[in-house]
Parts: C-alpha cells; structure tokens; sequence
C-alpha cells in the first residue's frame, strides 16, 4: 500500500498522547497510555542471606530446594521487566493446608480437592502475576485496581502437576492422585477446534519457536485457565505419569464410593433410590467393558468430574454414558453409519507410585513452565510478556542448570538484547527516497504522498502512528516479488502522523492495495479510510471501506462501501459490488482513487476508460467508478 489512512485516523493520532490520566476513581480506562511506560515490580525479590528450610502446613523444603526456588525467582526477575502492565514476583511452594471441614456437614467436592493435594510431590519455583488493571493510589502509586483480577499469570516451577492438569476429585485421595492433561494443536477436531484456539496457539510464534523445540510445549485450552505450557524432563523422558485402564478405573471408583456418597449426603441431594441406582451403574460398568479391562480410559471432555448421579444414571438406556471412551479419537455417526464428526479424547491420568518420595529431598525431576493467556493480544505489555516467555527466556540455561551433565558456573542471561518490544524507530533507513517520492515532494499541491522507499524492511515508519493486531504484530514494511517499490503490511491500523485534520477544500486521495490469497478469510474486515472535513456546520467524517472477496470462492465479489456523515442530501447506496476484486486469486493489485470536488464525492477504482451514473456501478476488469451526487 503506497498511501495508506487506516481505520479512524483522529483515534489514532490521540492515542499518541504521553500524559497517563486515571478517571474520576483513580483507574487508568485508557490502557494504551501506560503501554511502554516500564512500572517493574511490586515487590522485588533479594537474595541476601543464605537459603534455609520451609515449612508450611505438613509441607517441608530442604535447603537444595529453597536454593532452587531462589534460582528460578532470580531467572525470571532478570528476564522480564514488567512494562505496560505492573509485575508481582514471589517464591513459590506447594503447601495448601488440609481440610479444616473433614468430618463435618460442610465437607465436599472442594475440601477433597484440597486433601487429594497431599499426593502430589513437593513442587517450588516462583510466580509472577502482570497486572492490567490499574489504578493510581492516594499515595500517586499505579497499583491493581482493587476487585478487579485481570492479569497474566506465570508459574515456573519444578515436580509440578497441577498448573497444567485437572484434577479427577472423585477418584484422587491423599495418597493417589488421578488427573487430565489437556493439550491442544492447531487442527486437533473436537470441542476445541475453534479459531480463536487456532490463534491462541500461534500467537508470538509460540508453535514454532525454536527456542522452544527441544522441549514439550503446547496450548492448554480448557475453559477458565486457557494457558501456555513448557515442560522439561532429564534427557527428554517422559513425565512419570501413567495412562489408566478400565480395571484399574472400575476399582478406584469402588474404592471411593463411600466419598462420593458421603458428598451427596453432605449436599443434602434428593435423588430417588440413588444410592442403589450408583451401585448398579458401577455394575453395568463392569458388564459392559469386562472383555476391555485392559484397554485405557479416556475422558471425552478433559474437566469432566464424576458425581455419584453420573454413577446412578450410568446404564440407565442400556447405553455406556459418552463421556468414557477407550480410544483417543472416536466418532460421532448418523443413523445411516456415515461420519459426522471427529472427538479427540483425553487419557485418564494417575501419577505413579514413588514419585512422590523421589521428589522430596532432591533435586527437580521435571520443570514446568505455565504462563495464562492475554485478555487483550494486542496489547503492548501483553506482548512483552509472551515474547519474553517464547523467545527471551533462556530455556536452555535451566535446562543445563539443572539436567545437565556437567555444572553450570557462568551467570544466567536472557535471550536476546532488549526486553521491549521495538517499534523500530531506531531502523537505519534501507535506501534514499525514491525519485517518485522526491518530485511529489516538491510538488506543493501533493500535501501527503508516501511510498515507503526509505524504510527498511521490516521496520514499522516511524512517521506512522500504529497499532497492534490480535497477533500482537505492528504493521512493517516489506517488499514483495514481482511487485514494484515498497509496501506497508497491515496488521492493525496505521496512519500518518503529518496528516493534520479536519481537511477543508477539494482533494484526491490515491492508495495502492494487495491482497494475497489465504490473507483474507471470510469475515476479515475491509481497508477502512475515514477522512474528517470541516464544514460550516460541524466536522464530517466521509468513510471508505473497501473489502476483498471470500478467498475461498472464485465467485465471491469484493465491494465497497460508502459512507458520507451529515451529507443528508446524498443519495448512497450501502455497498457496490466489485466482482474482479476477490480474495481467491494468488495476488489481487488495485488502486483506489476518493475524489472530492464541491458538493460532488466521487470513487475511482483504477484509471481505465469507464462510464458512471448517479448510484449506479459499472465493472470492466479493476474499474469501477462510483459517483455521488448532491444537491446544492
């Protein structure tokens, strides 16, 4: 695109305002003012005495492992400097308390999710939580706003399990531990193939990072705790977890029947008979899968938790309840056998025997790394953070640290030089102005003409207000095969920060436009122009939304659409149709031409010989001609 005015210009600009303004109740609605402002740490770590013991609540962390846990701290102050959002960091230990309800009317599903805890092995490292709600305090501190928890949440810690499983409440207790572990990759079918998951996993290059490749990583999608995970072992073997059969389900639900009961009782449930009906779904259970006792147990839906009314209506059509499934990708068929869709199952997990002692004195077994999604991708502080956990952290340093097989003595350095996310100010220019450029600026009827020439590749200009996309990406600069000069690559919006408004007067604004083929899915919005005029009664904002064809449909027309605010004396329709301009071509090049003369708007697409009438739209090749008429 030569000339580009993207999407609300006037918004724009004033985004590039520095002053930080909280409302009237001291919270900051404005995000994109604290976007590059470094605000650090709440409360940094230091280090100044040596290391010793912790014990909380029955948990004990000897020495080796509190010196760990200040490691890991250490590692992750050094490599992300909160900015744009407010970082709390702390050491971390898994030691929740038991039950204090055990044995009274009030013990639950809850309280057993706090017992079941104590099979878990020791687990330490340090969290960091980046605050994006913010407010300033009496005392002029930016500070989370109180009530309000929005915030990234980062856990590094060693022998964990729970930050990136779900817990089986029903069939865990204080010595065995049963679990999912949900995991998602683009095209995976089932109840997450959904296209903001698909997004969540590429975001920042997370699927394809090479600084995460010799380690298991994957997207956690369950709802309430969507999440990013890094998982590194000794030697790449595998976690010490082991799938689940059918015999060995069958008997842990027996064995924890009477906490279930216990937990309908408690609950004060009225449910017919179900105590006997339970009874009687464990033993169709049995009937049914007794020649697949040693086949695996998978859960159709990864937070799936067992009741004793799942028990009781288990059988109740003569049918095995949908929710346990043998096979980690199953079916769904029509009355005729014909495929409707595809499942991906979950294995039922349970941590193995001894894993527990193993880890409670040494030194870690496994590190996880588990950092939860951004409420808003575009956002720059959001950025940082997920650039910093894909590409800045140093994954391999830990590693070695660690699982190693000689010891580690040179300190620990991020990845890469700069913790922020460049906006490429500082870019060398690639080459001179073109010479286009040149004579267009010394022609002083051309008020604004830009075809990126000097810019580097890559680089977003710096005379460019911008913002991010969802992917977290600023529009750049490119230059493109078979294609002459330079273009800008919207990701986002971007504008001109010389351009001053409202405009008065006659003008012709020209923009050059390329659409690439697999860049425009159904439902991507249009290259938006709004231009805002002075006029005698007031500013007007005259819009221009100009929007490609479904890529996937070689009929599917572009068109435009025309907006004209306060001009009540013009006749526009809402949109003309633009039949070549169709995203299902390789490479789709169009120049757009909005002219305004008097009380006349009109709108040229190319330059070649075409024929308009009022309200009307004529198509040859790329022309298309729109004109506007207004009575005086």
């Amino acid at each position: 695109m030569r000339v580009v005015l993207y999407l609300l210009l006037i918004l724009v600009v004033c985004m590039t305002a520095t002053a930080q303004t909280p409302n009237s109740r001291g919270i900051y609605t404005n995000k994109i003012e604290l976007e590059d402002i470094e605000m650090g740490w709440m409360y940094p770590l230091s280090f100044k005495t040596a290391p010793k013991p912790f014990s909380q609540n029955g948990w004990t962390y000897p020495v080796n492992q509190v010196a760990a846990s200040e490691k890991i701290g250490a590692w992750l102050q050094e490599t992300y400097h909160p900015t744009g959002l407010l970082g709390d960091v702390k050491l971390d230990y898994l030691a929740t308390p038991a039950s204090k309800l055990k044995g009274t009317k009030s013990y639950g599903y809850n309280e057993s999710e706090k017992d079941n805890r104590f099979a878990l092995p020791n687990s330490y490292g340090a969290s960091a939580k980046f605050h994006f709600c913010l407010s300033k305090t009496n005392e002029h501190k930016i500070w989370p706003t109180p009530g309000h928890h929005c915030y990234m949440h980062l856990h590094i810690m060693a022998n964990n399990v729970e930050v990136f499983t779900k817990q089986s409440v029903a069939l865990s207790s204080p010595t065995d531990y049963y679990f999912t572990m949900p995991t998602y990759t683009a095209g995976q079918p089932g109840r997450y193939d959904k296209e903001w998951n698909q997004k969540h996993t590429a975001y920042r290059g997370f699927a394809t990072s090479a600084n995460l490749s010799k380690y298991q990583h994957h997207f956690n999608p369950v709802e309430g705790g969507p999440a990013y995970v890094v998982i590194m072992t000794k030697d790449g073997k595998p976690l010490p977890f082991e799938q689940v059969t059918v015999a060995q389900f069958i008997s842990q639900l027996e064995s924890q029947f009477p906490k279930l009961q216990l937990w309908a009782v408690n609950d004060n449930l009225i449910y017919e008979d179900y105590l006997s009906k339970a009874k009687k779904g464990i033993q169709f259970l049995k009937k049914e899968m007794k020649d697949r006792l040693q086949e695996f147990v998978y859960f159709t839906d990864p937070s799936q938790q067992i009741t004793i009314i799942d028990l009781a209506n288990m059988g109740a059509d003569e049918k095995m309840p949908i929710w346990i499934q043998t096979e980690q990708n199953s079916k769904n068929l029509d009355s005729w056998g014909k495929t409707l869709s595809v499942n991906t199952n979950y294995p039922l997990l349970r941590l193995k025997k001894g894993v527990k002692e193993a880890c409670a004195t040494g030194e870690p077994q496994w590190i996880v790394f588990n950092l939860t999604i951004p409420s808003d991708p575009a956002y720059g502080g959001h950025v940082r953070v997920m650039d910093n956990f894909v590409s800045r952290f140093n994954y391999d340093y830990v590693y070695n640290y660690f699982f190693g097989k000689e010891k580690v003595t040179t300190p620990y350095e991020p990845l890469g030089a700069s913790n922020s996310v460049s906006k490429n100010k500082d870019e060398a220019p690639a080459a001179t102005l073109s010479q286009t450029a040149l004579k267009k600026k010394a022609d002083k009827s051309v008020v604004f003409f830009e075809d990126f020439s000097d810019i580097k590749d890559g680089a977003t200009p710096a005379g460019w207000a911008t913002d991010r996309s969802s992917s977290g990406d600023h529009p750049t600069v490119t230059t493109l095969k078979d294609f002459e000069g330079k273009w800008l690559k919207l990701k986002g919006s971007a504008s001109p920060k010389t351009l001053v408004y409202p405009v008065s007067g006659d003008f012709e604004l020209i923009f050059d436009l390329i659409v690439h083929k697999g860049d425009v899915p159904w439902g991507t919005p249009g290259i938006k122009v709004e231009m805002q005029f002075a006029g005698s009664d007031g500013n007007r904002n005259h819009v221009l939304d100009v929007n490609p064809g479904d890529m996937n449909r070689a009929d599917a027309a572009g068109w435009i659409e025309l907006s004209l605010g306060g001009a009540t004396a013009c006749k526009v329709s809402s949109d003309y149709s633009i039949s070549e301009f169709t995203g299902s071509k390789p490479v789709n090049k169009v120049t757009i031409t909005y002219r305004k003369k008097g009380r006349i708007a009109q709108h040229l697409q190319q330059q070649n010989k075409s024929v308009g009438m009022p309200n009307r739209i004529y198509q040859w090749c790329h022309v298309a001609w729109v004109e506007v008429y207004c009575k005086s």
